[in-house]
This record gives C-alpha cells, structure tokens and sequence, in this order.
C-alpha cells in the first residue's frame, strides 16, 4: 500500500472519530444499533411464523407475477383490484433472485423498519432540533406496533420507508425558499408510499393544506412548483393510466365498490371518533403524557401565533405535525368509518414528534430547579415507557407467532403430496391454496359450497375443512365428516400435542 493511500485511510479514520466524538451522532448510532438489534431478534424468532390471510395474499399476487399460473381466477383477479402493486411487484423481483421467504422479510420489512427509524430523527431535527429528533426516534424505535408488524408481511413497514423520507424532503422543500428538487423528491416518495398502501395518499392533502396556508397562492405562479410536482407525481399517473386502459376507471380500489364493504363514507355508519382510542393504545402510559405536553404547547402556541405562522418555523413545525395527525384520523374517522390499528399506523410518526417535543419542554421545564434531576426523571419516563412498548410487543409477537401454523403445515402437505392439476374446495382457502399448496382452487361458489347438491356436483379433487375460519355451511361440514366413503379424511394437523382439537382436516374426493 503506497503512502497516498494510507494517507486516505488515515484521513477516513480521523472523520470517523471526530464523527462519533459528537454525542449526539454518538447517541443516533447507538439509537439505530438497538432498532436494528431488536428488530433483528424478532426477525430470527419469526423467521418461520405462518401468514395471515393478507400477507398469503400478496404472496400469491408475487408468485403470480413470474409464473402467471391464476391468471383469471377470482382471487386474483378482485385482489389486484383492491391490493396496492408495489410490495408483492418488489416480492416478486426477489423471487426471480431466487430470495425466499426469509430474505424477503429481511429486505422488505425488517431494513425499512430500521431506515424508518433514522428519519424519524431526521424529520424530528428538521422540524425541531437533534434532541427533539433523538427522542422521537428512539419512542419509535421501541413503539410495539412498529415492531409487531415488522415481523409481518405487509405493507405498514415497507409504505412508512417511503412516506418518512417523503415528509422529510417536503419539510426541507419548504426551508426559508422553496426547494423544487426536495418537493419533487418528496412528491415521489410520497407516490411510491401510496403505491404501497393506497391510504397513505391522505398525505397529499397535508401538504396540499400546510402550502395553502404558508404559501397561500405564491407557489401557484412558480413554474418549478408545477413541475416537480408533476415529475413527482410520474407513479401515479402511469398507475392511473394502467388502470384506465385496463378497467376503465383510474382507481377502481378507492372510486370503485371493493375498497371497504363495511358501509365505508355511508351516512348510516357513525363517525368512527373511536378511533382516537387507538393513541393512548399506541403511546401506553408514560408516552401518552408526553404527546399530550407536546401536543397541548404546540396547538396553544399555534393559536396565539395564529397570524404570524408563515414567519415563525418554530409554528410551521407545529402547523405540519398537526396536519399530518389530524388528516389520517379525519380520513379514517368521516370517510371510511372503521380502521384495524395497522390503519393508523403512519399517524405513529406525528405522535413520536410529538413526544419527543414534549419530553423536551418538560426536561427545560424542570431543567430551572436542577439539571441532573431533570436529566433523571426525563430518563426514568422514557425507560419505564421504553420497558411498556417493548414488554407489550414481545408477548404480542410471540403469542401470534404460530397462529395459522396448522394451515401452514395442511396446504404445504398438500403441494407435496397430492398432484399437481389437483382442485382444492375448503373453507376461506384460497391464498393459502395458491401461496403454499401452489394448487387450483374452486371457483366461484364452489371454493366453498352452500349445500350438499352444490358440493356432490363440484368438480374437486381435494376438501379442506380449518377451524380457524366458521364454515357458511355446518351442513357440508357434517355431510363431510359423516360420509368417509365419499370423502375420505387423509391427514389432519392439531392445535394440541394429544391431537384431539383438530384444527386442519384433509379430506379426498373417493367417489
């Protein structure tokens, strides 16, 4: 090695050093070792764990990508209606790669959760300052849900490593000039976000209302607003377009009638206020008093300032928080009317910067009577919270961990040992039937007929009887059971090691 070269080395050690001599890089890098850490003994834990109905979904849409095998079948054809394309379209590119099920977890949940981390702090130092930013990305990177579903194959976590980057470039689009590369950056993201879960497009009209109200109409006239926005919006247009050319609507998923059967934007449903139940649900005890503390200052300092926002970034930062808040749960709470809590899930950021606001104003608060004891109830607080979230998601993953197990095992016995043009009929069967067993379902009414005339005349080769979903019928499930020379039971999976709680039972068609 000549002396150049080691010159360059010696030069990228210094950096480093001096680098990590800052406490508060120091402390960001520790904050990202323990996400990735924990997020990463969770991953070996559930390396294995079984899918629930929508992630067998987006797996069967992944494997059908490549080898097109349920073209026109229902499953597919209602479920790329109403499924965003992106997570099973990137599943299906790691596929072709020959990366399994495991390392899809690896790429396409667990490294997004932990860069969803790292811009929880940047958005944070953006709006506010590094404390602000080390504080709310540490809440968020113990915040049980943010760990429960990263061991999930969904689309929460990968759609969050979008919008998080998307919100940070809008926040620095928007530094005492207007920025056109970052808000088209930003717009971008955001469009891939939506791309990945369709809800997520609520934050549009966030940023649509924080430009009203600081802009007003000055970034109507500004030419490079126009177009980045447009460049950035590119996704969603050729989206749009596909879906035209395809269905005759830009957006059947949300303007069609698939998108939420239980009454969604109906005035016979209620406004869901409900829902903000799911806050304390998220925060727990200790992190809720800290949102509150932060949400209360600012919403008390927007309303004094109410006249000079546009000239006080400190009242932007509160303005966007705000907005990015309240606009999900409005969407949830006056249209859709229903939500599970991985609806919600992107409102976890605003709550994190605001916790980590308020843990601020509180450590100042009582900095006036003694640093050390402020410095000592602030860490007290945001361990005992850290010790809710973390306790909260270990039980809740490990409890979950095998639910499902049994259809796992009966539709993987299936692939390996029945043939392979063989039908399967069953109740709530068909992803798994197309994920696992890699077999036909039936179609239509026959994937689990409604009387006994409908099941003697179904061309099926295989039923599949699971205990996990109710049956529509108790009748075919007692014909079934009770006619072993027409259906012949072939294996069966249990809930108990005695087996004697079936839980998947197997059964041929002999007749």
């Amino acid at each position: 090695m000549d002396s150049d070269e080691q010159d360059k080395i010696d030069t990228r050690k210094e950096k480093i050093k001096n680098w990590l001599k800052n406490p508060y890089k120091l402390a960001l890098v520790g904050i990202l070792i323990f996400a990735f850490a924990i997020r990463f003994y969770y991953f070996l834990l559930t390396t294995t764990q079984p899918l629930w109905w929508d992630e067998a979904v987006y797996g069967t849409l992944a494997k059908n990508i490549i080898l097109g095998k349920w073209d026109g079948t229902l499953l597919i054809l209602h479920e790329t209606i109403i499924r965003p394309p992106l997570l099973p379209f990137l599943w299906s590119i790691l596929l072709r790669l020959n990366i399994g099920e495991v390392g899809v977890r690896f790429l396409l949940e667990l490294l997004p959760s932990v860069i969803s981390v790292f811009f929880v702090y940047l958005i944070g130092k953006e709006l506010y300052n590094k404390k602000v930013g080390l504080i709310s990305s540490f809440f968020f990177s113990v915040l049980w849900i943010h760990l429960f579903y990263t061991a999930r194959l969904l689309t929460s976590v990968p759609a969050m490593a979008f919008l998080f980057p998307s919100i940070y470039y809008f926040i620095k689009s928007q530094k005492t000039e207007f920025n056109a590369k970052y808000f088209g950056i930003s717009i971008f993201l955001l469009s891939l976000s939506t791309l990945t879960r369709y809800p997520n497009g609520v934050f549009f009209l966030a940023y649509l209302l924080f430009l009203l109200i600081t802009w007003k109409i000055d970034l109507s006239k500004n030419k490079k607003f126009w177009f980045a926005g447009i460049i950035g919006l590119l996704p969603l247009l050729i989206f749009f377009f596909f879906n035209y050319s395809i269905y005759g609507n830009i957006f059947p998923a949300f303007l069609g009638n698939d998108y939420v059967q239980s009454g969604a934007g109906s005035p016979k449903a209620p406004f869901a206020f409900h829902l903000l139940n799911f806050i304390p649900m998220y925060l727990k005890k200790s992190f809720l008093v800290l949102f509150f503390i932060g949400a209360a200052i600012s919403l008390f300092e927007l309303v004094v300032g109410y006249d000079i926002i546009r000239k006080k970034q400190n009242l932007k930062s509160h303005l966007l928080t705000l907005l990015l808040l309240i606009t999900i749960y409005s969407f949830f709470i006056f249209y859709l009317r229903v939500a599970e809590d991985r609806w919600l899930f992107p409102s976890a950021l605003p709550l994190a910067i605001f916790v980590g606001f308020g843990t601020e104003r509180l450590y100042n608060f009582i900095k006036k009577y003694g640093k050390n004891i402020a410095l000592i109830l602030v860490l007290a607080i945001l361990a005992f919270g850290a010790y809710q979230q973390v306790t909260h998601a270990d039980s809740l993953i490990k409890n979950k961990k095998e639910s499902f197990l049994q259809v796992r095992q009966g539709f993987e016995w299936i692939k390996f040992n029945t043939p392979e043009d063989s039908i399967i009929s069953g109740n709530s069967i068909p992803p798994y039937a197309t994920y696992y067993a890699e077999r036909y379902y039936a179609e239509k009414d026959l994937v689990e007929p409604r009387n006994i005339t409908e099941l003697e005349n179904a061309d099926v080769d295989y039923f599949v009887l699971q205990a996990f979903t109710p049956i529509k019928n108790e009748e075919v499930a007692g014909y079934i059971q009770n006619n072993p020379d027409k259906w012949q039971p072939i294996n069966a999976f249990f809930f108990d090691n005695e087996q004697t709680q079936p839980a998947l039972i197997i059964y041929k068609n002999v007749q």
